[in-house]
């Protein structure tokens, strides 16, 4: 996960004000940072399968 940045402080913060509870929040932000990471590897590969 290196150089992988998320504002956890206000995507908490946005997620409350778009009506989602805590552990939904959490949830969905754990599942952001899953599909950047697994893009992320996608794009480095050179087949682009990710790993």
């Amino acid at each position: 996960m290196a150089g992988l940045d998320l504002d956890i402080g206000g995507a908490l913060t946005a997620a409350r004000e778009l009506g989602a509870t805590g552990w939904a929040s959490a949830d969905l932000l754990l599942a952001l940072r899953q599909g950047i990471a697994e893009g992320r590897a996608a794009v480095a590969t050179p087949t682009g399968e990710g790993a």
